[in-house]
């Protein structure tokens, strides 16, 4: 039958204009698929990213606050929950970065246990009155999260690369050295002899000091420890004042292949080794050591 010529194109434009509204909806469709999928994939990487436990040298994560035990009146041990890495191995020397996230601002601290192993990262904090970091965690409440990144490599430590390493610390300057001894004695084939002179204001204040002496019980031809006091009681056995250039050469043994690591106050620094540069790198050896000829690639000043 002869259709009229303007039915034909009232047919025409009625499919058009309903072909134009179904694409029209599946464009709507996929927009709102992908809008949904962009939404889903951002939460789903939000939540990843917060509960992500894992220790990134590259970016920081929020770990748990577990464990806080007091020490002395203004140091704590503070215990995070982080996730196990067996797989790998925490490089010794190595700290991590803790950030106070409301003014952005961070700071280094040596672990003395190996998280990577453990599960959980052990912190040693004194709370300094000028330490904006160190006051943040001490009143740091359990469960609350804090900002971690790491670990960065401090000193690139190999078993046996040298036959002696002394250590000479201040205050909370022990972690890195504690970290590395440990790291040293538990290595059947590390035969490298170690010495420390850890310096403090008071016998109250030395901190680890349990752990270090069963240390040097148990490896009493490995490892020598002189504990420096400012203000020593009557009974003292150890040394007083500062860092004696005496004091170190007691404690060398060796003219071979030796190292000697620094860290703790920049005043102490100045003493024994002379500050770092400004620009962060090591800087010349003076000091103690400067005049006791040590050249740069015998001391190592750690932050």
């Amino acid at each position: 039958m002869f259709r009229p010529h303007s039915s034909i194109h009232h047919f025409k434009r009625s499919f058009a204009t309903v072909a134009t509204k179904n694409a029209r909806s599946r464009r709507y469709l996929a927009t709102g698929a992908c809008i949904v999928g962009i939404y889903v994939g951002w939460e789903l990487w939000q939540w990843h990213y917060a509960n992500d436990k894992r220790l990134n040298p590259d970016r920081y994560v929020q770990l748990e606050l577990i464990e806080k035990e007091q020490l002395t009146h203004d140091a704590y041990r503070l215990r995070l929950a982080t996730d196990a890495q067996p797989q790998l191995s925490f490089p010794t020397l190595s700290c991590l970065y803790i950030k106070d996230d409301n003014i952005q601002v961070m700071r280094p601290f040596t672990p003395i246990n190996d998280p990577f192993k453990d599960g959980h990262v052990d912190l040693i904090v004194k709370r300094y009155h000028y330490g904006s970091i160190s006051k943040m965690l001490a009143r740091t409440e359990l469960h609350e999260k804090v900002f971690v990144r790491g670990p960065m490599e401090e000193y690139p430590y190999q078993p046996n690369s040298k036959d002696e390493i002394g250590m000479i610390a201040g205050g909370t300057g022990i972690t890195p050295m504690y970290q590395l001894i440990q790291r040293v004695l538990n290595n059947p084939d590390d035969k490298t002899r170690l010495w420390l002179i850890y310096c403090n204001k008071t016998q109250q204040d030395i901190l680890l000091k349990k752990e270090l002496d069963a240390l040097r019980e148990q490896h009493k031809d490995r490892l020598d420890i002189l504990y420096v006091l400012d203000n020593p009681p009557s009974d003292w056995q150890g040394g007083s004042g500062y860092v004696t250039e005496t004091m170190v050469r007691t404690m060398i043994k060796g003219n071979n292949k030796r190292l000697v690591l620094v860290c703790g106050p920049e005043a102490m620094l100045a003493h024994v080794s002379g500050q770092r540069a400004r620009d962060f790198s090591q800087g010349p050896v003076r000091g103690i050591l400067g005049r006791m000829g040590f050249s740069s690639n015998q001391v190592w000043k750690l932050e």
